[in-house]
């Protein structure tokens, strides 16, 4: 039994040297060609990976990110959490809604916020602050990443009006400057707008209402995320998923 177990260990060892043998014949055989058959090789075995990832980012279809994105959002416990902590400015009650509209590239974000009355004294606004947008879900300049570019609603229409089952993109001014970008294809999904101040120029006219366009959210489970402006300065509203609103708005 000794000489076969020793037989066999040399026969592995053997094959080991082998192997090596051929690896560095391998790594040889690159060291004596040309640098630029050399880079070659390398982008060749760097690029699969390279467009695995755009494919995946390709794959990731408008209505499946319109269908991630769909729902009443609600931050009750955010709410109930920064009165427990005393966090100051308090958190105010917001519901975000994000309706689907019959056409699959398009939403309606609803932005709502409940403001408690000492708040809105000092304030100096409304104790019931309302915005509404249309997001549209469109391909890259590259033709395969996602944004989502918001539009706000033409002053000569009423807001009360609006409604998903009718939606009319005629109706909605562009704000190509504040579009949200990021990689569409991850969990979570995490997309905002440029760090300049493009946006900020574009929505100068808005007046109060553009503190409530979003310029980064994460959508993660149950969970949305949505950077406002609040007293001045971008507010993350923590909401969760209570629901998915039906394209007659109710």
């Amino acid at each position: 039994m000794g000489k076969t177990h020793m037989h066999g260990v040399l026969k592995v060892r053997q094959r080991l040297r082998i192997k090596a043998h051929r690896a560095w014949s391998v790594i040889g055989c690159i060291g004596v060609l040309p640098l630029p058959i050399i880079l070659i090789w390398i982008a060749l075995t760097v690029c699969p990976t390279a467009q695995g990832k755009e494919q995946a980012a390709a794959a990731v279809s408008i209505s499946s990110v319109n269908a991630l994105l769909a729902g009443h959002y609600d931050n009750s416990a955010q709410v109930a959490q920064g009165k427990a902590t005393g966090a100051t400015p308090a958190p105010q009650h917001v519901v975000i809604t994000i309706e689907s509209t019959q056409q699959a590239d398009w939403e309606l974000w609803r932005v709502h916020m409940d403001v408690e009355p000492a708040v809105a004294q000092s304030a100096g606004s409304d104790t019931s602050l309302d915005a509404v947008w249309a997001m549209n879900l469109a391909r890259g300049t590259d033709g395969k990443s996602l944004e989502l570019i918001p539009f706000t609603l033409n002053p000569s229409v009423n807001a009360a009006t609006v409604n998903a089952s009718a939606f009319d993109k005629t109706q909605w001014l562009l704000l190509e400057a504040c579009a949200l970008r990021g990689d569409f294809a991850k969990s979570p999904l995490v997309a905002q707008v440029p760090p300049n101040e493009m946006c900020v120029a574009e929505t100068m006219g808005l007046g109060g209402k553009r503190a409530f366009l979003p310029t980064w959210i994460k959508r993660e489970g149950d969970g949305l995320q949505v950077q406002l402006i609040y007293f001045g300065k971008p507010w993350r509203v923590e909401a969760r998923r209570l629901g998915t609103p039906s394209t007659d708005g109710h």
